[in-house]
């Protein structure tokens, strides 16, 4: 284990669980720390319905946004007929590179079929492994009357066998940025895919449409991130657009579109990492401008563009785990106005 991801796991495990379930978090957590997000698992999925019984409102503030809606009406738009038509592709229900960020598939009696477009399980994971102990609160226990101890553990073994929890800001962040930054060269340059969401940003995009902190029946209201987690998301957003406009950068093998953009973003992004250490500074961040500032945006240049992201990656998680909100504090300045967030957030009628 290195030193990195034992501080990591030290300062997860103290902070948030019990005495009791430290060693299986910190198992759980170094698991967590290196793989790349991907497209769920068809047969580990078990779709939206799966979720509804415990989460109804999450699930109707789904029904509202492009994520759900997507799923009758992105294939129709002449947009997505002329990449298809440009690429020899397969329609896009049907071809592999577009359901893996634009549909969720699940297996069922006849084969692989589309469950939703992107829905729970495409952030939280396909959920085969996890949706039993995520929802056992107990022997004869109910959520409200689980114990603090059941809880701990349940969570934490929730995450061993695959659930990427809501407070897992840098976890959920990259199936984000998995999909938002374009990962394909060819369908940027030949098919005239956007490469990617120019915009992107995780706080502005996750407090509008797609914001769900209703937790079932306890809440009637859908309430921002508070001023900690704000300051928290701004930080890791600007760490996972380092991360991936260098993988996407790395991908490059010409210069066009899909390279000069990306090339351009890792810049920027770059550059907004030091002017949020300048604001508020901390050596987690230090370190991951220390890998991110000397690599060369460059065509031919993969295995160095892809080594400093892998690492980012790395140094993210533990920025996530490590740094809080209130040393975040001093970039309350550079934080977006409501008004900058991404589509209408989900309120239930009085």
């Amino acid at each position: 284990m290195s030193p990195g991801n034992r501080r990591l796991i030290t300062a997860c495990a103290g902070s948030v669980f019990p005495d009791a379930t430290r060693g299986l978090l910190a198992t759980v957590l170094l698991l967590a720390v290196s793989p790349l997000a991907a497209a769920p698992t068809p047969e580990k999925v078990q779709g939206p319905a799966a979720c509804a019984e415990c989460h109804p409102n999450e699930i109707e503030a789904w029904k509202t946004t492009k994520h759900f809606k997507s799923m009758r009406l992105l294939h129709q738009t002449p947009e997505a007929a002329a990449i298809v038509t440009k690429l020899g592709l397969q329609p896009m229900k049907t071809e592999a590179s577009c359901v893996a960020c634009h549909y969720l598939a699940k297996n069922g009696a006849e084969g692989p079929s589309l469950a939703a477009a992107v829905a729970c399980e495409s952030c939280h994971s396909a959920s085969a492994d996890w949706i039993k102990i995520h929802g056992d609160y107990g022997a004869g226990a109910k959520k409200a009357t689980e114990t603090d101890e059941h809880r701990a553990t349940r969570r934490a073994e929730s995450v061993l066998h695959g659930l990427i929890m809501a407070d897992d800001i840098y976890g959920l962040g990259r199936n984000c940025y998995e999909c938002h930054v374009l990962q394909d060269e060819k369908l940027a340059n030949v098919g005239g895919h956007t490469p990617g969401s120019a915009d992107f940003n995780l706080l502005t995009w996750t407090q509008g449409e797609v914001r769900h902190n209703l937790l079932g029946d306890e809440h009637r209201a859908n309430p921002e991130a508070t001023p900690e987690n704000k300051r928290r998301m701004l930080a890791v957003g600007w760490i996972l657009e380092t991360e991936y406009s260098l993988r996407a950068t790395a991908r490059a093998t010409e210069k066009a579109t899909f390279g000069v953009t990306y090339a351009r973003r890792a810049d920027a992004a770059r550059k907004m990492l030091e002017k949020l250490q300048a604001a508020a500074p901390t050596p987690q961040l230090a370190a991951i401008i220390a890998v991110a500032k000397p690599v060369a945006l460059k065509l031919n240049n993969a295995a160095e563009l892809n080594a400093a992201a892998d690492r980012i990656g790395v140094l993210g998680r533990q920025f996530s785990a490590e740094v809080t909100g209130a040393q975040l504090a001093a970039l309350d300045s550079l934080l977006p106005a409501p008004d900058a967030y991404k589509g209408v957030t989900y309120q239930i009628a009085p």
